[in-house]
């Protein structure tokens, strides 16, 4: 088991040109003041880092970051900024257009697309990581690889499969439609899915679990055709993914409170048997271990899609330097330390969120029963892009995702999917050419 989790891990290398989600997990509550890098009184070179918090990425992990190198770095002292908000790029577009962008940045893809926002990493610290994990924006290297983190699977509760009569996971669209019926049979409901601020998780589960399935199978080359203009957001394999969906909400299998949940509320609800079924990020699997679930009462399977296509995505994570930070070198060297440098802080970061080494040496981790489990139901499964978290000269323009997981969530509540595609060709056009 451990060769295959172990050869499943390095071929994921491939992800950073094709691969997010709401990581999608929302920002923190509070917020330290932003601003670029300073001298502190005391001679030290303070560094400015916007990170955001979620039930994974506690402000006491973040903490042991900033501590350990603190440490063994004396005389570069790092300031915590808290991201806030339903959106990260949105918190930083804020802070770059007041004049208080911080000098490192946690999630900046979204700003990378425009010169002049990052400085350009040393070739000497991206040798060190995967070569399909650099990142190319009109020819320069502007981000440092963080990990890769494997996108979503269908988590369940055991005991409510069991009372509903079903001895087996759904492996077809036909199998997994029969699965809620028997569920809504048995008087349990069958999905959960989220809302209220955090509009990426409304569509999280189904857009990286079927619809980019869906897209992939039929256009290989769908960032660079729908950027070309060949191809539209109209498209039937969209739109037809999309009435799948609705139909889903349509017949009654999610649950009714859904848009009314944060994503940590929806997460809650379900692990205290709401529902039977969570279509959920990998990053929910450590921390079910963490909280002692065991593989008899929780298992996940891979979502299976309306046409039969079969692949997953996975979203590459960066850091960047801001192109204002005084003291570049040393922010520099704040994230080669992070970012692999040190082994065991590296390992923290990676295993806090379930998410995977992007350094040529790989750096493992020990995981738990159900992490395992999410992590093997991909070894025959193929590796396609995700489209909305594409990255370098394919990526999406910069605020589209957030566009679209608006629109998706007008779907959900029962907007006409036709026209919501026709909004978002509009949409994505202006952004094109405001570029």
């Amino acid at each position: 088991m451990k060769k295959r989790i172990l050869g499943l891990l390095l071929s994921i290398s491939v992800l950073a040109s094709l691969a997010i989600g709401c990581a999608p997990a929302a920002a923190g509550s509070d917020a330290s003041a932003g601003g670029s890098s300073s001298g502190a009184s005391d001679g030290d070179i303070t560094l400015t880092w916007a990170v955001f918090e979620t039930d994974n990425y506690t402000a006491e992990m973040w903490q042991k970051i900033i501590d350990a190198f603190e440490a063994d770095n004396p005389g570069i002292k790092i300031e915590k900024v808290l991201m806030t908000g339903d959106s990260r790029p949105q918190f930083l577009k804020t802070m770059l257009a007041a004049g208080n962008m911080p000098d490192i940045n946690v999630d900046p893809v979204d700003l990378a697309t425009t010169d002049g926002i990052y400085a350009e990493v040393p070739e000497e610290l991206l040798e060190k990581y995967e070569d399909a994990a650099i990142a190319t924006y009109n020819g320069k290297h502007t981000l440092v690889p963080a990990y890769k983190a494997l996108r979503n699977q269908c988590y369940y509760h055991k005991d409510q499969f069991k009372e509903a009569g079903i001895t087996e996971e759904p492996k077809t669209w036909e199998e997994f439609l029969d699965v809620c019926e028997k569920l809504m049979d048995a008087g349990k409901v069958p999905l959960m899915s989220a809302g209220a601020s955090d509009i990426w998780a409304t569509s999280f589960g189904w857009w990286t679990g079927v619809t980019n399935s869906e897209i992939m199978a039929k256009y290989p080359n769908f960032n660079e055709q729908i950027l070309k203009g060949e191809l539209s957001w109209t498209d039937p394999v969209i739109a037809d993914s999309l009435k799948a969906w609705q139909g889903l909400v349509d017949a009654g299998y999610y649950h009714k409170g859904s848009m009314s949940f944060s994503y940590t509320q929806a997460q809650s609800e379900f692990l205290d048997g709401a529902t039977a079924m969570f279509m959920d990020g990998a990053w929910a699997a450590p921390s079910f271990d963490a909280a002692g679930i065991t593989p008899d009462e929780l298992g996940c399977f891979v979502v299976p899609t309306p046409s039969g296509a079969y692949s997953y995505c996975t979203m590459p994570q960066y850091w960047g330097v801001s192109e204002t930070c005084a003291h570049k070198d040393e922010a520099f060297k704040f994230c080669e330390y992070v970012l692999g440098g040190n082994e065991d802080i590296y390992r923290l970061y990676l295993s806090s969120d379930g998410t995977y080494s992007v350094t040529k040496n790989p750096v493992l981790y020990d995981m738990g029963p159900i992490q395992t489990e999410f992590v093997s139901n991909y070894d025959d499964c193929p590796l396609v892009t995700e489209i909305m978290k594409a990255v370098g000269d394919i990526s999406m323009p910069s605020g589209f995702e957030d566009y679209t997981c608006k629109s998706l969530q007008n779907v959900f509540t029962g907007s006409d999917v036709d026209e919501e595609l026709k909004k978002w060709d509009e949409e994505f056009n202006k952004m094109l050419e405001a570029k």
